[in-house]
């Protein structure tokens, strides 16, 4: 041994020529569905993570990135606001409330206003150029990716502030979507790696959903576009990608551009509740469905037009409240919607907000 490396090794410093004895780890690999056994209690939190990034190496990461991917925090609100809305959920073993008529009116009346309106229609001569490209080479209209746009994220305006990372582990160390939570945080450290984005860019909503898209890291893996071919993925700060990759969701789902979401309808009979639904064996044709009774709810110029759009198409008919409530004849791109977001108000939400998009810009 040299005289340098004794003074180094008495000092302690020889630990950092080493490099072995440096904060750096290497992350032996889990698979996905190892189960974690210690007790879900914050003290075990920072150990929990190691285990969510030993899986993530299973997955492929590199020890680099899950090194560099520190000050991974528990995040209280994150874990209230998931409570809050697992809350709003019916017990399947309690007794169905009575339907409420009025359920998608006031769904509708909350987040579909005028002031929303009026900014889409503001917005859609601003992004003419963004939205006609993301248009043209996806199959997708206009108005669907503006009404997207708008309700997903307000324009863009409202991306969030949680670091994405942190709420993504402590949702799944609280254990309810556990599964799910891992899996996008798994994907979150793939976009990491893959120098897709920075972490101190990475931000989002309390559960994990980020951009003007609000998609989870899941759907930005699989859907995220360049929109105007400069190599990256910025659904972020980048409009022409935030739209195209919109457009390559629906259009990978089954996205019809010669379709309209469907139309608002009445029912001049009653119908029995089991011929509505959205599973495939409840289609049928708009003769079919005038036949048992169900005519256009508001024949204006825009919804004959419509109508006419989908009459050699499968439609199913649609009723949220039950029988004391609204009803619609929906195309397949309502389903598609739905592989979206799986609510039926909000898909109607979604064809109404383009409905009124179009009114206003013409």
């Amino acid at each position: 041994m040299s005289n340098i490396f004794r003074l180094l090794s008495v000092t302690g410093i020889s630990c950092l020529i080493l490099a072995g004895c440096s904060n750096k780890k290497h992350y032996d690999e889990l698979v996905l569905d190892e189960t974690y056994t210690k007790p879900r209690i914050l003290a075990n939190f920072n150990d929990y993570i190691a285990f969510l990034k030993k899986k993530a190496a299973g997955a492929g990461v590199s020890d680099k990135t899950l090194n560099n991917q520190m000050g991974i925090n528990y995040i209280t609100r994150a874990v209230e606001l998931d409570q809050q809305q697992a809350a709003k959920k019916r017990d399947p073993n309690l007794p169905p409330p009575p339907p409420n008529p009025n359920g998608v009116t006031n769904y509708l009346n909350k987040v579909l206003t005028q002031a929303k309106v009026n900014i889409a229609v503001d917005r859609w001569w601003k992004y003419q150029a963004q939205l006609e490209n993301a248009s043209q080479k996806y199959g997708v209209q206009k108005e669907y990716l503006m009404a997207l746009w708008g309700m997903e994220s307000s324009f863009g305006r409202y991306q969030g502030n949680f670091d994405v990372l942190s709420v993504l582990a402590t949702l799944a160390f609280d254990g309810r979507r556990e599964k799910l939570f891992t899996q996008e945080f798994i994907n979150a450290m793939k976009m990491l790696d893959s120098n897709t984005i920075s972490r101190s860019e990475m931000k989002g909503s309390w559960a994990g959903a980020m951009g003007q898209t609000q998609f989870m890291p899941t759907s930005y893996l699989k859907y995220a576009a360049d929109g105007n071919n400069d190599g990256k993925k910025d659904i972020w700060k980048n409009e022409y990608d935030a739209f195209a990759s919109i457009a390559t969701y629906l259009s990978t789902v089954g996205w019809d551009r010669n379709l309209p979401w469907g139309v608002e309808v009445k029912l001049a009979k009653p119908i029995d509740m089991v011929f509505s639904g959205i599973e495939s064996h409840k289609a049928k044709s708009l003769a079919e469905w005038q036949t048992l009774g169900v005519y256009l709810a508001y024949p204006n110029g825009q919804e004959v037009e419509k109508l006419s759009k989908l009459n050699n198409a499968k439609l199913w008919l649609v009723r949220p409240n039950q029988e004391v409530g609204r009803a619609f004849l929906v195309s397949n791109n309502f389903r598609t919607i739905l592989d979206w977001n799986k609510s039926n108000n909000f898909a109607i939400s979604i064809g109404k907000f383009a409905d009124r998009i179009l009114l206003g810009v013409k």
